[in-house]
Protein backbone atom coordinates (compact mmCIF):
# COMPACT_ATOMS: atom_id res chain seq x y z
CA UNK A 1 0.00 0.00 0.00
CA UNK A 2 1.16 3.63 -0.48
CA UNK A 3 3.04 5.32 1.97
CA UNK A 4 2.35 9.17 1.57
CA UNK A 5 4.56 11.38 3.19
CA UNK A 6 3.16 14.86 4.74
CA UNK A 7 6.08 17.17 6.09
CA UNK A 8 5.07 18.95 9.48
CA UNK A 9 5.52 22.36 8.62
CA UNK A 10 4.37 25.50 7.25
CA UNK A 11 0.61 24.94 6.27
CA UNK A 12 0.46 21.63 7.46
CA UNK A 13 -0.68 23.17 10.95
CA UNK A 14 -3.97 24.52 9.15
CA UNK A 15 -5.25 22.02 6.16
CA UNK A 16 -3.48 18.43 7.96
CA UNK A 17 -6.79 16.93 8.82
CA UNK A 18 -8.12 17.49 5.60
CA UNK A 19 -5.35 16.17 4.06
CA UNK A 20 -5.37 13.33 6.58
CA UNK A 21 -9.48 12.60 5.90
CA UNK A 22 -8.52 12.42 2.25
CA UNK A 23 -5.66 10.34 1.77
CA UNK A 24 -7.38 7.97 4.48
CA UNK A 25 -10.89 7.37 2.73
CA UNK A 26 -8.25 6.46 -0.57
CA UNK A 27 -6.43 3.69 1.75
CA UNK A 28 -3.97 5.71 1.70
CA UNK A 29 -1.21 5.15 4.45
CA UNK A 30 0.27 8.32 5.76
CA UNK A 31 3.47 9.30 7.19
CA UNK A 32 4.33 12.84 9.09
CA UNK A 33 7.50 13.91 10.18
CA UNK A 34 8.46 14.21 13.56
CA UNK A 35 7.85 17.54 15.37
CA UNK A 36 10.17 20.45 14.82
CA UNK A 37 13.62 19.98 16.95
CA UNK A 38 17.05 21.64 16.73
CA UNK A 39 17.74 18.81 14.60
CA UNK A 40 15.10 19.30 11.91
CA UNK A 41 16.43 22.97 11.78
CA UNK A 42 20.19 21.64 11.58
CA UNK A 43 19.13 19.27 8.64
CA UNK A 44 17.20 22.13 6.92
CA UNK A 45 19.93 24.84 7.51
CA UNK A 46 22.59 22.73 5.21
CA UNK A 47 19.80 22.78 2.73
CA UNK A 48 18.01 26.07 2.73
CA UNK A 49 19.48 29.59 1.68
CA UNK A 50 20.98 31.61 4.83
CA UNK A 51 18.61 34.52 4.00
CA UNK A 52 15.59 31.95 4.51
CA UNK A 53 12.97 32.68 7.30
CA UNK A 54 13.21 30.11 10.23
CA UNK A 55 9.91 28.34 9.28
CA UNK A 56 11.43 27.65 5.72
CA UNK A 57 14.51 26.69 6.93
CA UNK A 58 12.52 23.92 9.18
CA UNK A 59 10.29 23.08 6.15
CA UNK A 60 13.41 21.66 4.48
CA UNK A 61 14.56 19.71 7.35
CA UNK A 62 10.99 18.03 7.88
CA UNK A 63 10.94 17.37 3.83
CA UNK A 64 14.53 15.80 4.37
CA UNK A 65 13.39 13.19 7.11
CA UNK A 66 11.39 11.87 5.02
CA UNK A 67 13.24 10.98 1.81
CA UNK A 68 13.21 7.63 1.13
CA UNK A 69 10.85 6.67 4.21
CA UNK A 70 8.13 7.19 1.68
CA UNK A 71 6.20 6.95 -1.50
CA UNK A 72 5.57 10.14 -2.58
CA UNK A 73 6.23 13.08 -0.66
CA UNK A 74 2.85 15.88 -0.27
CA UNK A 75 3.98 19.05 -1.20
CA UNK A 76 1.02 21.25 -2.25
CA UNK A 77 1.74 24.69 -3.66
CA UNK A 78 -0.61 27.69 -2.42
CA UNK A 79 -0.21 30.68 -4.93
CA UNK A 80 -3.72 32.73 -3.92
CA UNK A 81 -5.94 31.72 -1.81
CA UNK A 82 -8.29 34.89 -3.16
CA UNK A 83 -8.46 37.15 -5.52
CA UNK A 84 -5.92 39.98 -6.02
CA UNK A 85 -3.92 38.56 -2.74
CA UNK A 86 -0.82 36.21 -2.90
CA UNK A 87 0.71 33.89 -0.05
CA UNK A 88 4.10 34.62 1.19
CA UNK A 89 6.67 34.23 -1.95
CA UNK A 90 8.72 31.74 -0.54
CA UNK A 91 6.43 29.62 0.23
CA UNK A 92 5.22 29.90 -3.64
CA UNK A 93 8.59 28.93 -4.33
CA UNK A 94 9.19 25.77 -1.78
CA UNK A 95 8.77 23.04 -3.76
CA UNK A 96 10.46 24.50 -6.72
CA UNK A 97 13.63 25.41 -3.84
CA UNK A 98 12.86 22.01 -2.39
CA UNK A 99 13.62 20.08 -6.15
CA UNK A 100 16.15 22.26 -6.90
CA UNK A 101 18.33 21.21 -4.16
CA UNK A 102 17.10 18.31 -2.26
CA UNK A 103 16.68 16.80 -5.49
CA UNK A 104 19.95 17.35 -6.73
CA UNK A 105 23.21 15.81 -7.19
CA UNK A 106 24.97 18.40 -6.21
CA UNK A 107 23.55 18.41 -2.55
CA UNK A 108 26.04 15.98 -1.82
CA UNK A 109 23.31 13.33 -0.12
CA UNK A 110 24.02 11.03 -3.26
CA UNK A 111 20.62 12.55 -4.64
CA UNK A 112 20.43 12.03 -8.52
CA UNK A 113 16.51 13.01 -9.53
CA UNK A 114 15.34 13.01 -12.91
CA UNK A 115 11.80 14.66 -13.69
CA UNK A 116 9.06 13.11 -16.03
CA UNK A 117 7.24 16.07 -17.64
CA UNK A 118 4.34 14.05 -18.80
CA UNK A 119 3.24 13.95 -15.34
CA UNK A 120 0.43 16.73 -14.53
CA UNK A 121 0.06 17.44 -10.44
CA UNK A 122 2.72 14.98 -9.72
CA UNK A 123 6.78 15.99 -10.13
CA UNK A 124 8.04 12.26 -10.50
CA UNK A 125 11.44 12.56 -8.59
CA UNK A 126 13.69 9.39 -8.42
CA UNK A 127 15.91 9.18 -5.79
CA UNK A 128 18.78 6.78 -6.59
CA UNK A 129 20.17 4.85 -3.63
CA UNK A 130 17.35 4.78 -1.60
CA UNK A 131 13.18 4.06 -2.06
CA UNK A 132 12.08 5.79 -4.90
CA UNK A 133 10.21 9.00 -3.69
CA UNK A 134 8.48 11.29 -5.71
CA UNK A 135 6.43 14.36 -5.20
CA UNK A 136 3.16 15.46 -5.22
CA UNK A 137 2.55 18.74 -5.81
CA UNK A 138 -1.21 20.74 -6.69
CA UNK A 139 -1.80 24.02 -7.70
CA UNK A 140 -4.09 25.97 -5.67
CA UNK A 141 -4.63 29.37 -7.21
CA UNK A 142 -7.31 31.61 -6.34
CA UNK A 143 -9.50 28.36 -4.91
CA UNK A 144 -10.03 27.80 -1.59
CA UNK A 145 -7.94 25.30 0.16
CA UNK A 146 -11.01 22.71 -0.73
CA UNK A 147 -10.95 22.86 -4.75
CA UNK A 148 -12.46 19.78 -5.50
CA UNK A 149 -10.65 19.85 -8.81
CA UNK A 150 -7.15 19.92 -7.37
CA UNK A 151 -8.64 17.09 -5.87
CA UNK A 152 -9.29 14.64 -8.29
CA UNK A 153 -6.16 15.65 -9.85
CA UNK A 154 -4.59 14.14 -6.69
CA UNK A 155 -7.12 11.12 -6.26
CA UNK A 156 -6.47 9.78 -9.60
CA UNK A 157 -3.07 8.91 -9.07
CA UNK A 158 -3.93 6.86 -6.01
CA UNK A 159 -7.34 4.99 -7.44
CA UNK A 160 -9.07 5.15 -11.07
CA UNK A 161 -12.41 5.09 -9.13
CA UNK A 162 -14.01 8.47 -9.75
CA UNK A 163 -16.55 7.57 -7.45
CA UNK A 164 -14.19 6.87 -4.90
CA UNK A 165 -12.20 9.64 -5.16
CA UNK A 166 -15.37 11.88 -5.07
CA UNK A 167 -16.48 10.11 -1.90
CA UNK A 168 -13.21 10.69 -0.15
CA UNK A 169 -13.00 14.45 -1.05
CA UNK A 170 -16.94 15.59 0.44
CA UNK A 171 -16.26 13.40 3.32
CA UNK A 172 -12.54 15.00 3.67
CA UNK A 173 -14.08 18.29 3.90
CA UNK A 174 -17.01 17.38 5.89
CA UNK A 175 -14.30 16.31 8.85
CA UNK A 176 -12.50 19.72 8.29
CA UNK A 177 -15.32 21.48 8.67
CA UNK A 178 -16.63 19.25 12.03
CA UNK A 179 -12.86 19.98 13.34
CA UNK A 180 -13.02 23.47 12.65
CA UNK A 181 -16.89 23.76 14.26
CA UNK A 182 -15.95 22.27 17.67
CA UNK A 183 -12.76 23.90 17.91
CA UNK A 184 -14.76 27.00 17.82
CA UNK A 185 -17.18 25.18 20.40
CA UNK A 186 -14.50 24.33 22.81
CA UNK A 187 -13.27 27.91 22.75
CA UNK A 188 -16.54 29.01 23.34
CA UNK A 189 -17.27 26.58 26.38
CA UNK A 190 -13.22 28.22 27.86
CA UNK A 191 -14.91 31.80 27.17
CA UNK A 192 -17.81 31.34 29.25
CA UNK A 193 -16.09 30.13 31.64
CA UNK A 194 -12.73 32.33 32.08
CA UNK A 195 -13.03 35.22 33.91
CA UNK A 196 -9.66 36.25 34.01
CA UNK A 197 -7.24 37.64 31.09
CA UNK A 198 -8.36 36.87 27.15
CA UNK A 199 -4.79 37.74 24.96
CA UNK A 200 -5.35 37.23 21.27
CA UNK A 201 -2.26 34.98 19.41
CA UNK A 202 -1.47 36.37 15.80
CA UNK A 203 0.79 35.00 12.76
CA UNK A 204 0.73 32.97 10.50
CA UNK A 205 -0.35 29.25 11.45
CA UNK A 206 2.83 28.15 11.86
CA UNK A 207 4.42 30.51 13.74
CA UNK A 208 2.08 29.88 16.23
CA UNK A 209 1.37 26.04 16.36
CA UNK A 210 4.89 24.93 15.78
CA UNK A 211 6.17 24.85 19.17
CA UNK A 212 9.61 24.87 18.22
CA UNK A 213 9.00 28.55 16.71
CA UNK A 214 6.83 29.24 19.16
CA UNK A 215 8.49 28.34 22.17
CA UNK A 216 5.19 27.03 23.20
CA UNK A 217 3.36 30.09 23.57
CA UNK A 218 0.19 28.74 24.11
CA UNK A 219 0.52 26.95 26.46
CA UNK A 220 3.13 29.45 28.84
CA UNK A 221 -0.25 31.61 28.01
CA UNK A 222 -2.69 28.97 29.99
CA UNK A 223 -0.29 28.34 32.81
CA UNK A 224 -0.05 32.03 33.89
CA UNK A 225 -4.23 31.27 33.89
CA UNK A 226 -4.56 33.43 30.43
CA UNK A 227 -7.15 32.33 27.55
CA UNK A 228 -5.14 32.31 24.36
CA UNK A 229 -7.68 32.94 21.20
CA UNK A 230 -6.17 32.67 17.84
CA UNK A 231 -8.10 32.93 14.38
CA UNK A 232 -8.86 29.22 14.27
CA UNK A 233 -10.44 29.73 17.55
CA UNK A 234 -12.60 32.61 17.02
CA UNK A 235 -16.45 32.20 16.17
CA UNK A 236 -17.58 34.33 13.33
CA UNK A 237 -13.97 35.18 11.80
CA UNK A 238 -15.16 35.79 8.53
CA UNK A 239 -16.85 39.35 9.34
CA UNK A 240 -15.68 42.09 6.73
CA UNK A 241 -12.84 44.59 7.33
CA UNK A 242 -12.03 47.48 5.38
CA UNK A 243 -8.45 47.33 3.08
CA UNK A 244 -9.00 50.29 0.70
CA UNK A 245 -6.85 52.25 3.26
CA UNK A 246 -3.56 50.26 2.46
CA UNK A 247 -2.27 50.15 -0.80
CA UNK A 248 -3.15 47.68 -3.42
CA UNK A 249 -5.60 46.58 -0.45
CA UNK A 250 -3.07 44.79 1.07
CA UNK A 251 -2.44 41.85 -0.87
CA UNK A 252 -0.94 39.26 1.06
CA UNK A 253 -3.32 36.74 1.43
CA UNK A 254 -1.76 36.01 5.08
CA UNK A 255 -1.13 39.55 5.90
CA UNK A 256 -4.89 40.24 5.48
CA UNK A 257 -5.84 37.20 7.76
CA UNK A 258 -3.59 38.77 10.38
CA UNK A 259 -5.31 42.15 9.90
CA UNK A 260 -8.86 41.02 9.65
CA UNK A 261 -7.88 38.58 13.09
CA UNK A 262 -6.84 41.71 15.21
CA UNK A 263 -9.34 43.54 14.28
CA UNK A 264 -11.99 41.15 15.47
CA UNK A 265 -10.22 40.79 18.39
CA UNK A 266 -10.25 44.13 19.42
CA UNK A 267 -13.69 45.36 17.75
CA UNK A 268 -15.45 43.06 20.95
CA UNK A 269 -18.51 42.17 18.75
CA UNK A 270 -18.25 38.80 20.17
CA UNK A 271 -15.65 39.41 22.75
CA UNK A 272 -12.47 41.79 23.18
CA UNK A 273 -8.78 40.39 24.20
CA UNK A 274 -7.02 42.05 26.86
CA UNK A 275 -3.78 42.35 24.81
CA UNK A 276 -2.69 40.99 21.65
CA UNK A 277 0.28 39.12 20.89
CA UNK A 278 2.38 38.91 17.91
CA UNK A 279 4.80 36.31 16.48
CA UNK A 280 6.78 36.55 14.25
CA UNK A 281 10.17 35.07 12.57
CA UNK A 282 13.30 37.54 12.18
CA UNK A 283 13.73 37.88 8.21
CA UNK A 284 10.14 37.51 7.36
CA UNK A 285 9.18 40.87 5.54
CA UNK A 286 5.60 40.27 5.43
CA UNK A 287 5.80 40.28 9.67
CA UNK A 288 7.99 43.24 9.19
CA UNK A 289 5.59 45.29 7.98
CA UNK A 290 2.20 44.03 9.48
CA UNK A 291 3.96 44.24 13.05
CA UNK A 292 3.81 47.93 12.56
CA UNK A 293 0.42 47.99 10.88
CA UNK A 294 -1.15 45.86 14.00
CA UNK A 295 0.87 47.56 16.51
CA UNK A 296 -0.55 51.17 15.43
CA UNK A 297 -3.99 50.36 14.92
CA UNK A 298 -4.08 48.58 18.70
CA UNK A 299 -2.55 51.55 19.76
CA UNK A 300 -5.64 53.76 18.72
CA UNK A 301 -7.89 50.49 20.16
CA UNK A 302 -6.01 51.09 23.32
CA UNK A 303 -5.18 47.31 23.33
CA UNK A 304 -1.71 46.28 24.93
CA UNK A 305 0.39 45.05 22.28
CA UNK A 306 3.77 42.50 22.55
CA UNK A 307 5.49 41.99 19.33
CA UNK A 308 7.45 38.77 20.25
CA UNK A 309 10.75 38.17 17.08
CA UNK A 310 12.01 34.86 17.32
CA UNK A 311 14.64 32.81 15.24
CA UNK A 312 16.99 30.06 16.23
CA UNK A 313 19.12 31.28 18.56
CA UNK A 314 15.93 32.56 20.72
CA UNK A 315 15.60 31.52 23.75
CA UNK A 316 12.72 30.10 25.81
CA UNK A 317 13.72 31.04 28.90
CA UNK A 318 13.62 35.13 27.28
CA UNK A 319 9.97 34.29 25.83
CA UNK A 320 8.52 33.60 29.13
CA UNK A 321 10.10 36.54 31.35
CA UNK A 322 8.30 38.72 28.59
CA UNK A 323 5.25 37.05 28.61
CA UNK A 324 5.02 37.03 32.62
CA UNK A 325 5.71 40.63 32.39
CA UNK A 326 3.30 41.44 29.30
CA UNK A 327 0.55 39.54 31.42
CA UNK A 328 1.46 41.53 34.69
CA UNK A 329 1.31 45.03 33.53
CA UNK A 330 -2.18 44.33 31.77
CA UNK A 331 -3.71 42.80 35.37
CA UNK A 332 -1.87 45.79 37.32
CA UNK A 333 -4.00 48.40 34.28
CA UNK A 334 -7.15 46.58 35.07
Amino acid sequence: MAVVGIPGSLLYYRFFPLWEAFFGGLGVNIKTSKPSSNITLLNGANYAHSDSCLPIKLGFGHVAELMGDADYIFLPRFFRLEEKSFVCPKMIGFTDMIKSVLCSADSGQGVNCQANPACTGVSKKKIAGVKNTEFIEPLFDIHNYSNQKVFKKIGSFFSWNPFKIRRAYFDSVRHYNNVCNERENIFLKKLNLNRGLKIGVIGHPYNIYDEFISMGILKELSKLDVLPVTFEDAPGIGFECDFSKFPSNLFWSFGREIYKTAQYFMNGADFKVDGIIYVAPFGCGLDSIMTTIVQGAAKDAGVPFLSLVVDEHTAKAGIVTRLEAFIDMIAYKK
